[in-house]
């Protein structure tokens, strides 16, 4: 992940650097480049290390608290949240096995079964007793292209029985049809940085905020650049924009000539025209419009992260699918019976 420094900060752009700093430190949080758990620079050292005042950094730290992305510790300072694929992994369903499976192995070791032909047969018994309980999902993503394709991807780990809708965050705040499909989901989905906001609109729902990490086909198109093309990168919010130069560096490093701006700013087409290359963010699509033929444009899109999926989306999903297994079995919930509301012109 890129660093967080004195030339993070670009006092020379129209945006406040509060904004700045905050978009550069969600960003860091919620799409790993800072560990969870870390323990943050103090509000002081902080400020003196990119030249800002404090007051300003305890604003921002204010802003990371309220989004769910630090807890402040009295007397310790600021932290990443709790990782809950590390330090909850106790509390996953899947946790309660581990005793069992451990006698499980053991039992197939005395009767001289491998691990392999173990694996195999507990594969092919679930393969015969696949959950019968579909889920109702709801993915509540920014713009409705990028989300499209975020589902397909968490599709990899749903079952053929499961129903997602696709909702924007706009839609939820001006909808109450919106707020009320996701209300009788049985999970919403959304970016881990935007859970906290999720749940303050539907506080009634059970909310889970994903990682996101940039996609492959990003670091590849990035690591391919010219070194020596002078390259245009476009945010579509404000205070993400000091996040463009250092995510361009990450995986293009050889890139010395990086120029930035947002998506309505009035200097974008005379950027764009200068540039060699232009890489804009989800949501300022339009971009692509203005740059001239031959020169080199694409997406700087994220990707739902593998390791988040199996870790802390399938564990939540084997929960809901057991509870609802058990409650077809007994009296069905009232949310349970009933019917699925239509979304699609939302």
């Amino acid at each position: 992940m890129f660093p967080i420094d004195a030339n993070s900060i670009d006092k020379s752009l129209p945006v406040p650097v509060g904004s700045q700093l905050y978009g550069l430190l969600s960003y860091a949080l919620s799409f790993g480049g800072i560990p969870h758990g870390t323990k943050l620079q103090s509000v002081r050292q902080l400020a003196s290390e990119l030249g800002i005042a404090p007051m300003t950094v305890a604003q921002v730290y204010q802003r990371l608290r309220d989004a769910g992305l630090i807890e402040m510790k009295h007397g310790l300072g600021a932290f990443a949240v709790s990782d809950p694929e590390k330090l909850g992994r106790d509390q996953l369903p899947a946790s309660a096995l581990r005793a069992d499976i451990e006698v499980l192995i053991g039992k197939a070791e005395k009767l001289g079964v491998s691990t392999l032909t173990l694996t195999s047969m507990i594969s092919a018994q679930a393969l015969l007793r696949r959950p019968t309980a579909g889920l109702r999902i709801v993915f509540i993503a920014i713009f409705e292209g990028p989300g499209r394709d975020y589902i397909a991807q968490i599709k990899s780990v749903l079952a053929a029985t499961d129903q997602v809708q696709l909702l924007t965050l706009d839609a939820l705040r001006v909808s109450e049809e919106a707020r009320q499909v996701s209300s009788e989901a049985d999970i919403v989905l959304t970016f881990l940085h935007r859970e906290v906001e999720v749940k303050a609109l539907i506080p009634e729902a059970r909310v889970l905020g994903l990682r996101f990490i940039p996609s492959e086909r990003t670091r590849q198109a990035l690591a391919g650049l010219d070194p020596r093309m002078r390259v245009a990168a476009v945010t579509y919010f404000q205070e993400y924009i000091a996040i463009m130069r250092p995510s361009v560096r990450e995986f293009a490093p050889h890139i010395a000539d990086i120029k930035v701006t947002w998506s309505s700013s009035p200097d974008l087409p005379g950027l764009v025209r200068e540039c060699d290359a232009v890489i804009f963010a989800s949501g300022a699509d339009h971009v692509a419009d203005l740059v001239p033929p031959g020169v080199p444009c694409f997406e700087y899109r994220h990707a739902p992260d593998p390791g988040a999926l199996e870790t802390v989306l399938v564990p939540h999903l084997a929960e809901l699918r057991r509870d609802k297994l058990a409650g077809n079995q007994t009296d069905q919930p009232a949310s349970a019976k009933r019917p699925a509301r239509r979304a699609a012109n939302i």
